[in-house]
């Protein structure tokens, strides 16, 4: 299996996914431009990768197949739940 990192602080920043880029480019909102690493890699460096506070390790196959809000893939509720959830 492979992981997309989004980059927690620039995705709130940003108000939009941002991935950890490759080569020259730090972060990057264009997965396909995203740094990719596998199972065991992640595995090995749990508190670099996904350690919650500054990055979200994301399996490659849902960031390409997700349709919906962003902010279902980071756990984080959309604007219309939150008003929901206040009513």
């Amino acid at each position: 299996m492979t992981y997309y990192i989004i980059n927690l602080p620039a995705t709130r920043q940003a108000q939009k996914l941002t991935f950890w880029g490759v080569g020259y480019q730090p972060n990057t909102a264009d997965y396909s431009e995203a740094l990719v690493v596998n199972e065991d890699h992640l595995n090995a460096n749990l508190e670099r990768f996904d350690n919650g506070r500054t990055t979200r390790a994301i399996l490659t196959t849902v960031v390409q197949n997700h349709t919906g809000d962003w902010r279902e893939l980071v756990g984080w509720t959309t604007p219309a739940q939150q008003e929901g959830a206040a009513a």
